[in-house]
This record gives structure tokens, C-alpha cells and sequence, in this order.
């Protein structure tokens, strides 16, 4: 078949002038050979087909066959914003001055601000992706049409190129066919205060490899074990490396296991996940005052969601290598304060957030280790008669610290085989 861009050349008549007109009889030599090989020959002579269909012979050069795609009907879409910023103001003001002093009354001013937006947007489109690939392999006289709501794709072309296309189109379905169950876990690590660095990652590394043999995939190459984030490569079971982990990290400190979720998703198909609480607040409060009526007040009720959300997008690989996007918001509701303002209360929630995107390449059953997300709470004690600082009865202060450390375990598992 001819290229895409070629222009179509018709098939050649019995003259070979090009037209497909044929004038005048037309003579074919054929000896030594069955009938479907006298078939075949006049088929060639004429750059044309033939296939035997209800008792007729038929000839031909174009077809039509219809595709059907192993994807759900739709596009899907993904995105993913990490917004942070800071500003500030101030000035000076005052009197008159000498020399380069600011004039009576004018005030000096200074103001900065600074943000950072990083964002990602993925849109999925499986058939319209299809046949736009499908379209640059077809021959000058060649059509297709793709109907999502049917999830097949139909062409119209020579044999010989819906041959190539049918190929393409399994090799396709194949990998739109794959499944990956990908596991979360959200670990909440307290260390003491004598543990002021944080996790000590060289010692959850060499335990790990000195217990259990698992090296960390994400320090190939270099002479440290030293990382926050770590691939590790484990055999058997999709949590053997969950498990691990944890009891790796209760050598540090106390550990416990704040979300826990599984999800199963396509290849290529974006999955959300969500463990969260909704708390209700007072957001608003209004008092409306009318004559010979009285007051009146409104009340808004407002809602704040805590929790842990997720948005993964995986692209598994001819060699099992599976891609992971995915974005994290991890929140927790650190209390709800009551202001009153003009004789009406309302209620703020104090919020914590740790967001986070990330793109990363790993095996199946490998599980990637994210951390670096610390959280330090001091108390202080004090007693005493008088002030605390009086020692002379009794007097002192006594400092607790504890830091919270969250881990984010993720561990994909490819089902079935290209």
C-alpha cells in the first residue's frame, strides 16, 4: 500500500495506463497451477483483491473491518496544582527631618511578596489517540471513523494495511487491558526529643538490608543509604515491603498506621483516593434588626475536610516498569477557634496541610518510601511559688518536645502480562 501522504495511484487496468479502464480483451497465460492461483494472478494483474463470498467470486480493492477497543467510552483528565507564597509589608512614618529625612506627615513603605505554582495536567483520550494513530497508517484510499459509544473503531483500506492496523490495534488493547492495584499506606512515626535530626534513614536501610537483604533502588549508583525517599525491591507478597518498613521504623520510634487504602485502575486511567472527616463549624453569624419585629440572627454553618486525598495516574511499560503521577494532600484538623467580633461569634478551623507531587519509575511490588514531612509540638512545665524561676521553693521548668513524622508508603502491583 501506498504512504499517507502519497497520492493514491488507481489500480492499473489491462492497457497499464493507470486508469482501471480496461480496452479491449484482455489475455492471461497460466499454466502448471490450481484454480485459486489463476485467482491470484489475474488479482495481480489488475492490483486488485479477490475473495469468494456466497457462491461468487468477487474482486475488489478496499474493505471495510471494524476494531473493537478494549477502553471504556469517555476521556478522563488529571491535574494537579502545588501553589505556596509569601509576602510581606512595612513602613516608617513621622515628623520633619533634616537632610534626607522623609517630609512632615509622608510615610516610607516597603513591601515583598514571592510565589511558586508548579502544576501538571494530563487529558486522556483513548480513541481519539487510536485513530489519529490509525489515520497515519493508512494508504491514500483509505477511511477511518472511531465511535466511542460503540468502543470500536471502523477502516476502510486495503487488506494488506488493515493487516498492519489490526496489529497495532492488539499490541493496543493489550496494554489499554492491564491492571494495577497500587496500595497506599499513610505511616505517622512519633520520635522522642532526643531524636532532634528526625528519622534516622541509614539505619532503617542498613536493618532493612542486613535483616532482610533488600537494598534501596533509589540509591544504585552511589556509596549512601542516607535517602528520605527509597525504592525498595521486595519478592513475594505486594505489602511484604509495608511490612517491612514498619518494623524497620518501630526501632525509632512509635508508629502508627494513620490511612490504609487499595484501589484497582487500568493502564493509563486515573484513580482518586480519599480517607477523610468532615467537621461542621459556625462560619457566619448575622443579626438583623427590624422595627416592631425584633432581631433576628442568621447562622451559616460552614464545612472543613481533614484527611488524606490522592490522585494517582499509572503507564505501565512493555518491560512491567510501571510510571506513577499521582498528587497528595494529607490534612489534619488541628482545632477550631471562636472569635467574636461586633457582639456576633463565628469559628475558624485551624488547619495543617502537607501536599506533595511526585513522578516516579518503579518494578511491580516494589515500594516506594516518601518522608519528610516533620511536625514538632513543645510543652513547657512550670512551677513554682512565685515565679517558676524561683528555685528556692521549688521553682523549675521542664521541657517536653515530640516530632511527628509522616511516611508514605506506595506499592504498585501489575496484573496480568502484555
Amino acid at each position: 500500500s501506498a504512504g499517507g501522504g502519497a497520492a493514491p495511484a488507481a489500480p492499473a487496468g489491462a492497457n497499464g495506463n493507470g486508469n482501471g479502464r480496461v480496452n479491449g480483451p484482455i489475455r492471461i497465460t497460466y499454466s502448471n497451477g490450481n484454480f485459486k492461483g489463476l485467482l491470484d494472478t489475474a488479482a495481480a494483474r489488475f492490483g486488485v483483491y479477490w475473495k469468494y463470498v456466497d457462491g461468487t467470486i468477487q474482486f475488489f480493492y478496499t474493505e471495510s473491518r471494524t476494531f473493537q477497543i478494549n477502553a471504556i467510552p469517555g476521556d478522563s483528565s488529571m491535574s494537579a496544582n502545588i501553589t505556596s507564597g509569601a509576602g510581606s509589608t512595612g513602613g516608617v512614618s513621622g515628623g520633619g527631618g533634616a537632610g534626607g529625612g522623609a517630609a512632615n506627615g509622608a510615610a516610607a513603605g516597603v513591601s515583598t511578596s514571592n510565589s511558586q505554582n508548579i502544576g501538571v495536567a494530563s487529558k486522556l483520550s483513548v480513541y481519539a489517540s487510536i485513530e489519529k494513530s490509525v489515520g497515519a497508517m493508512l494508504s491514500g484510499y483509505g477511511k477511518v471513523v472511531a465511535s466511542p459509544a460503540t468502543g470500536a473503531i471502523t477502516v476502510v483500506d486495503t487488506p494488506d494495511t488493515l493487516d498492519h492496523i489490526a496489529s497495532f490495534i492488539d499490541g493496543e488493547n493489550k496494554s489499554l487491558s492491564r491492571q494495577v492495584v497500587i496500595n497506599v499506606t499513610v505511616l505517622s512515626v512519633n520520635l522522642a526529643d532526643a531524636d532532634e535530626y528526625g528519622i534516622n534513614w541509614n539505619l532503617v536501610y542498613q536493618g532493612l538490608s542486613n535483616k532482610y537483604g533488600i537494598k534501596n533502588a533509589a540509591a544504585a549508583g552511589s556509596n549512601g543509604v542516607g535517602f528520605s525517599a527509597g525504592i525498595l525491591a521486595t519478592a513475594g507478597s505486594k505489602l511484604a515491603g509495608t511490612s517491612l518498613v514498619i518494623n524497620a521504623l518501630s526501632e525509632q520510634g512509635k508508629v502508627r498506621r494513620q490511612t490504609t487504602a487499595s484501589v484497582v485502575t487500568l493502564n493509563n486511567q486515573p484513580v482518586p483516593v480519599q480517607v477523610a472527616r468532615q467537621t461542621s463549624y459556625l462560619q457566619s453569624s448575622q443579626t438583623t434588626v427590624t422595627a416592631l419585629v425584633g432581631a433576628s440572627t442568621t447562622l451559616t454553618p460552614g464545612t472543613v475536610t481533614s484527611g488524606f486525598n490522592m490522585s494517582i495516574l499509572p503507564h505501565i511499560l512493555a518491560n512491567g516498569t510501571v510510571m506513577l503521577q499521582f498528587s497528595t494532600d494529607i490534612s489534619a484538623l488541628r482545632g477550631i477557634r471562636t472569635v467574636t467580633s461586633n457582639g456576633s461569634m463565628i469559628e475558624t478551623p485551624e488547619m495543617d496541610t502537607r501536599n506533595f507531587l511526585q513522578r516516579v519509575a518503579m518494578k511491580s511490588n516494589e515500594t516506594l518510601i516518601i518522608s519528610g514531612f516533620e511536625q514538632t509540638d513543645d510543652n513547657l512545665d512550670r512551677s513554682g511559688v512565685g515565679t517558676a524561676s524561683n528555685y528556692l521553693f521549688g521553682g523549675g521548668l521542664k521541657a517536653r518536645s515530640s516530632k511527628e513524622v509522616i511516611v508514605v508508603l506506595v506499592t504498585p502491583t501489575t496484573m496480568g502480562s502484555l
